[in-house]
């Protein structure tokens, strides 16, 4: 919306931080607001009421995007080991180290038992 009343010869700013980085004031206010000066109030109007009218009719089957010049294709993994570093330590460090404390709770409590 501010685009296209900027490219339209009207001075817009958008005012939406607020919205977004409070959750609990999404539901209470608007959380996206567009400033305009009075005097532009009711242009601005009718300039998004004609662009959201254009908008309407797209095809959007028919509207070429391109091709994502920012994607690259996933490097080739240059690790050779069987198991990566990450994949032993979720697999094995989390149990080992619930054994360890399971024995360190047996040793402690037959230790303190009477005899």
């Amino acid at each position: 919306m501010v685009e296209a009343l900027k490219a339209r010869g009207i001075p817009a700013f958008s005012f939406a931080n607020a919205g977004m980085t409070l959750q609990w004031e999404v539901a209470a206010t608007n959380p996206f607001r567009v400033s305009v000066r009075k005097k532009d109030v009711e242009a601005a109007k009718e300039i998004l009421r004609s662009v959201k009218a254009d908008s309407v009719d797209i095809d959007w089957s028919e509207v070429d995007v391109g091709v994502n010049q920012d994607a690259a294709p996933p490097a080739p993994s240059t690790d050779t080991s069987p198991l990566g570093t990450n994949q032993w330590l979720s697999g094995w460090l989390v149990p080992v180290l619930l054994c360890a404390a399971l024995l360190w709770l047996l040793w402690n409590a037959f230790a303190r038992a009477p005899q």
